[in-house]
């Protein structure tokens, strides 16, 4: 199949100061790739890249690379293979119309991330949580304004969770310009190694559970990940969808700035050594992706708890993240540490498929409810 998400970091710096985050702040001269640099990486890579593989540029923070340095990258991937797609994760805090929006409506086509917490108590700018707040807002309005929808990603704990319903909310106020959410739980890595479980997996499944009744209600014009990812799952729309995959080994990679591979960024912010691939400026992919660390992620996709395989959600789960599973403990074939919160929302999602009360969210998705609930065999009992 190839690989069908190359995550591309490159700078590991960034223009803020998140307190629980491995990127750190920028400083004068503080490394980045220069153009000549990727273009090496790509002649590399894209042999193996799936026709539509998305290059995924993250960081640190890629808006410091500037403009012109992804004008020059989308150039030269077109040249080679121009079904390849770009995305970002930025956390938009340098977005000038002017300088930004040609190049993400061209060859980023819209595809941008972000993330914010408006507990305003860790994201700092300049040594100012409020000021961040105050930057970002200004950002996102602009960004709105110009026609784009980004998706924001919070990171939440046992005493922020409830905050995720004000995004929501704030997302709905903006009707038809509301933007995508993604509510994610603050995990112990970067920053956070070592401060272990920060959002209990009850609380966390009990709160998505507020939240997709809500959105199936309401039926919004953005959606809310996981919960969009889970339901397109269930009703099968989707496969190889992190985290819901237990096929990413080898399908995934994620390049850091001093061009050390790993199976995602994710695995490289845990910080050791024996999660690396290699390194693609000395060794070929093939080379990588038959390192020790590539085949042990590879083999996820057996090896997974046997209570997993016999779970009535395995074929939407297939096991949760590895990543996950190592960060708990638990190791790349262990139990997914949030198996308990995705257990209580699969449950929800076929109860409401089959009662109807999920109609509107199946249409929304260009299905009909009925050939769903056949296909699924989530029928009503009569």
């Amino acid at each position: 199949m190839g690989i069908g998400t190359a995550i591309l970091k490159p700078t590991k710096f960034c223009n803020a100061d998140c307190l629980y985050c491995s990127a750190p702040p920028e400083v004068n001269g503080a490394p980045k790739w220069s153009i000549d640099e990727f273009k090496a990486l790509f002649d590399k890579l894209h042999p193996y890249l799936t026709p539509h593989a998305v290059l995924l540029w993250h960081g640190g923070e890629p808006t410091l690379m500037g403009p012109d340095f992804f004008w020059k990258a989308w150039d030269y991937v077109q040249d080679i293979k121009p079904g390849i797609r770009f995305s970002m994760q930025s956390n938009i805090l340098s977005y000038d119309s002017r300088r930004w929006r040609d190049l993400l409506a061209g060859p980023f086509a819209g595809s941008i991330s972000t993330s914010f917490d408006p507990d305003e108590q860790y994201r700092e700018y300049r040594g100012s949580t409020a000021r961040y707040t105050q930057i970002f807002n200004k950002r996102l309005d602009a960004m709105l304004a110009d026609g784009f929808r980004p998706k924001i990603i919070g990171t939440y704990t046992e005493h922020t969770i409830g905050l995720a319903m004000t995004m929501y909310d704030r997302a709905l106020a903006l009707g038809d310009s509301g933007f995508d959410i993604r509510i994610n739980y603050r995990y112990p890595a970067g920053r956070d190694q070592g401060n272990g479980e920060m959002l209990l997996p009850r609380t966390y499944g009990k709160f998505l559970l507020e939240i997709y009744n809500r959105w199936i209600a309401e039926t919004p014009n953005f959606v809310v990940t996981p919960l969009d990812e889970m339901f397109k799952k269930a009703v099968g729309l989707e496969a190889m969808r992190c985290p819901w995959t237990r096929h990413c080994g080898g399908h995934f990679l994620g390049i850091e700035p001093n061009f050390d591979v790993y199976n995602c960024s994710e695995f490289a912010d845990l910080g050791e050594e024996e999660y690396s691939f290699g390194n693609i400026r000395e060794m070929t992919v093939p080379q990588l992706l038959a390192s020790r660390a590539a085949r042990s992620a590879i083999r996820r996709r057996v090896d997974v708890p046997s209570d997993c395989k016999s779970c009535r959600h395995f074929n939407e789960c297939e096991g949760g993240c590895m990543r996950d599973a190592v960060l708990y403990g638990k190791g790349l074939g262990g139990k997914f540490h949030y198996c308990q919160s995705w257990m209580m929302v699969f449950d929800r999602i076929k109860e409401s498929i089959r009662t109807g009360e999920a109609d509107g969210a199946i249409r929304m998705y260009g299905l009909d409810p009925e050939a769903v609930r056949t296909s699924s065999g989530l029928r009503a009992a009569a």
